[in-house]
């Protein structure tokens, strides 16, 4: 009698330890999509460009981050980490090679990720001059000022609402991890 009872619990603490590591396990979903936006920049009206934006790599639930390429109106970043947690976008820019260090911008999203902002700064952390990916979308006009990029916006006015509307999300969430 003790044996099928010693028996039935090896076999549950088996069944119990393969269920855990499904569960616990991150979900992991491929990911290999185009979106058309327009960039914005927050101190001049007038500026509006058309930007096409491509992701193919991994986005893993659990981190709520993506790792893989990311193409900017034809420019190509092939080892980006885009992490709405930190709301950082770093990529490898001179060779496309090792980890993501040069800080291209900051990325802000809502839960289900159905709305996110980009939002792309002249200078970065590398000591360059200018930005690169800034460079990419600012195409040669001469105003100063972020851009943001908020897919799922239809205008100016939505898109710039969004990005504040999802910054301030984002800095209500550190603000609350930190206490």
């Amino acid at each position: 009698m003790k044996k099928i009872m010693y028996g039935c619990i090896a076999i549950l603490l088996v069944v119990g330890s393969i269920m855990y590591g499904f569960i616990s396990a991150p979900k992991v979903i491929a990911v290999d999509r185009q979106y058309e936006a327009t960039a914005y920049k927050l101190e001049d009206k007038s500026f509006s460009q058309p930007v096409t934006l491509s992701l193919s790599g991994v986005f893993d639930e659990k981190s709520e981050s993506y790792l893989g390429k990311l193409t900017v109106n034809g420019k190509e970043y092939t080892n980006c980490r885009l992490d709405t947690k930190f709301a950082m976008m770093k990529c490898t820019v001179d060779g496309n090679e090792g980890v993501p260090l040069e800080l291209l911008g900051m990325v802000y999203a809502d839960k289900d990720f159905k709305a996110w902002s980009l939002t792309v700064d002249k200078s970065n952390n590398s000591g360059q001059s200018e930005n690169d990916l800034y460079t990419v979308l600012n195409r040669g006009d001469s105003t100063e000022g972020n851009i943001v990029i908020s897919l799922a916006a239809t205008d100016r006015g939505s898109a710039l609402k969004q990005y504040d509307h999802l910054r301030q999300s984002w800095a209500n969430e550190m603000e609350r991890r930190s206490k």
